[in-house]
């Protein structure tokens, strides 16, 4: 579905935002993308008075969000040889090889990566490393959390999205983002939680929360954790 383009001028901050309106959707929600673009997802009868309102209440969060995407695009852009980069729990150190590496591959706590023929060729194959990791990774950490929850699903994709680290279908199908392979455990464990306890309850109502917290007692905390790190 098109979008429209509009600006608004905030206290501080001019905004240019895509308004994407859908037939089905009742609530507004507001993102900001990992390229700094801001998106508004309205409901086809809300008004764009009604939009700019909801933006205008949310200064200081769009500020937040919006240095936060610029730090997280800065360190990712000067991606360079003996940088630690997170795996999990772990620090890796990233090593460019001069010669005789193909693609990326892991020596003890370094990370060896290809000489890069273009300008984001370092990204580019960190990146794919991830996707990698993430296949093998995930699929068996969830499948642990379902073994101690005991529940099923039908099956588990892992995708590169910008706006969410999970998702679960009413068809039982899990989405994950291989981006979660740079999050600690912890909030790994958080998310694969989360989307395992929708097969449970496929809302986010008090009952959900309860299955939730019979999970993790300390939900809460790592829920706050996980604001804190942008999907870039």
């Amino acid at each position: 579905m098109s979008a429209t383009i509009h600006v608004l001028q905030l206290p501080g901050l001019t905004v240019r935002y895509a308004l994407h309106r859908h037939p089905l959707r009742k609530r507004l929600a507001v993102r900001v993308m990992a390229n700094g673009e801001i998106e508004a997802h309205a409901s086809m009868r809300m008004s764009q008075v009604t939009v700019e309102r909801f933006l205008r209440t949310q200064v200081a969060w769009l500020h937040q969000q919006l240095e936060r995407q610029q730090v997280a695009r800065q360190a990712r852009s000067g991606l360079s040889d003996g940088m630690f980069i997170p795996l999990l729990d772990e620090q890796l150190i990233v090593r460019v090889a001069k010669e005789g590496v193909t693609r990326a591959r892991l020596v003890g706590n370094e990370l060896w990566l290809p000489t890069p023929l273009a300008e984001d060729g370092l990204e580019r194959s960190l990146a794919r490393w991830y996707q990698r990791r993430a296949l093998v990774y995930l699929p068996g950490r969830l499948a642990h959390w379902a073994g101690v929850m005991g529940v099923t699903w039908q099956k588990v994709t892992i995708r590169s999205q910008t706006a969410r680290w999970g998702s679960c279908s009413n068809r039982g199908s899990i989405n994950l983002n291989w981006k979660l392979m740079r999050l600690p455990l912890r909030l790994v464990d958080y998310v694969l939680v989360h989307e395992l306890c929708h097969r449970l309850e496929m809302n986010h109502s008090p009952a959900f929360w309860v299955r939730v917290e019979s999970v993790l007692p300390d939900w809460a905390v790592r829920r706050q954790e996980l604001k804190r790190h942008a999907i870039i």
